[in-house]
């Protein structure tokens, strides 16, 4: 399906897709605001290209990325926020480019990222408020995008990320006030960016940073009221931003800053 195929028809309001498409194209369905219903992918698809359903606000249901597709470019489905039913990416996929699911807020339950993702683009899931279960990043992964996951309130449990994660952009997680378990941030970390964890108000347990950290960037962890015990600033920090421990009034230990 090619380039702008579709792209802003306000008349179309399903559509069956045969299993012979390969290629999904840039903007091939973008705006098409009277689709509703469930969006069902053929499994021959390989590629689904930039805003290829951006806009599709009425779309509903679970949305299944079939196994064989491995890139979802840039936009695909912004703004897709009718979903109210389970995302499931499929373990061909390797590329996740940026803005790739931002606004679509309705999708509900867990989000595993396949092992087979390495990058997690900038804002990918930014706004996607309606996850109710756990957020599961694999080891394959080493970086994470500006906003990568921010605003994604309803994420629960243990926020795991993985030792092969050296980069975490700036407000990547911000905002993400439903994990009310650990936060563990592996020593494969130099930097701590800024609003990494802004607002992430139900951490629990002891933070740890890890002696690999060089910077904590401004508002990093600005509003974390729930971790507690001590905090340890590693002697490897040589830079603490503004903020960035601000009404994290959990702590109830000792406050350890470096020589």
């Amino acid at each position: 399906i090619g380039t702008d195929a579709f792209s802003g028809n306000q008349e179309i309001t399903s559509i069956k897709m045969p299993d012979t498409i390969t290629l999904i194209d840039d903007h091939a369905f973008f705006n098409c605001e009277k689709l509703t219903g469930t969006l069902t992918i053929p499994e021959s698809v390989a590629e689904i290209g930039r805003f290829a359903f951006s806009g599709c606000s009425g779309l509903t249901g679970d949305l299944k990325i079939p196994e064989g597709v491995t890139t979802i470019k840039l936009n695909a489905f912004h703004g897709c926020k009718g979903f109210d039913g389970t995302l499931t990416l499929p373990d061909s996929l390797t590329s996740i480019e940026e803005s790739a699911f931002e606004n679509c807020s309705g999708f509900t339950g867990s989000l595993t990222i396949p092992v087979s993702v390495i990058s997690i683009g900038s804002n990918d899931f930014n706004g996607c408020k309606g996850f109710t279960g756990s957020l599961t990043i694999p080891d394959s992964v080493t970086s994470i995008g500006n906003g990568a996951f921010g605003y994604c309130s309803g994420f629960t449990g243990d926020l795991v990320i993985p030792d092969s994660v050296t980069s975490i952009g700036n407000g990547a997680f911000s905002y993400c006030s439903g994990f009310n378990g650990t936060l563990t941030i592996p020593n494969s970390v130099t930097s701590i960016g800024q609003n990494v964890f802004r607002y992430c108000s139900q951490f629990n347990g002891t933070l740890t940073i890890p002696d690999t950290v060089t910077n904590i960037g401004y508002s990093s962890f600005l509003g974390c009221k729930g971790f507690t015990g001590s905090l340890t600033i590693p002697d490897s920090v040589t830079s603490i931003g503004d903020s960035a421990f601000r009404d994290c009034n959990g702590f109830n230990g000792t406050l350890t800053l470096p020589d």
